[in-house]
């Protein structure tokens, strides 16, 4: 295995693992939804009623607190909470 090759799947892994963090902290706010519901293309904003302004706040403080970021208001955007795969993404992002 190549160093890059290595690394692709470091990245991939930590894509996962950050995906699966989402999923149940998304699970503990909104649990209303079957476990397999929750993917990373499942859609949030717009897509799930319960997705709201309530659920929104908290959202992002389990966020800042368990992955250890802090969301800035550019961050806070439909197109960053679109999907769990777009948060994940964010949540690289910041860390």
């Amino acid at each position: 295995m190549t160093s890059a090759q290595a690394h692709e799947q470091t990245l991939e892994q930590k894509n996962k693992q950050t995906t699966a963090q989402l999923i149940k902290l998304l699970i503990a706010i909104i649990p209303n939804y079957d476990d397999d519901f929750w993917h990373a293309e499942t859609e949030l904003f717009g897509a799930i009623a319960e997705f709201d302004s309530m659920a929104l706040v908290t959202l992002i403080g389990e966020m800042e607190d368990y992955f250890d970021i802090t969301l800035d208001d550019d961050d806070i955007s439909a197109e960053n909470f679109a999907s769990v795969a777009s948060l994940t993404e964010l949540v690289l992002e910041r860390n």
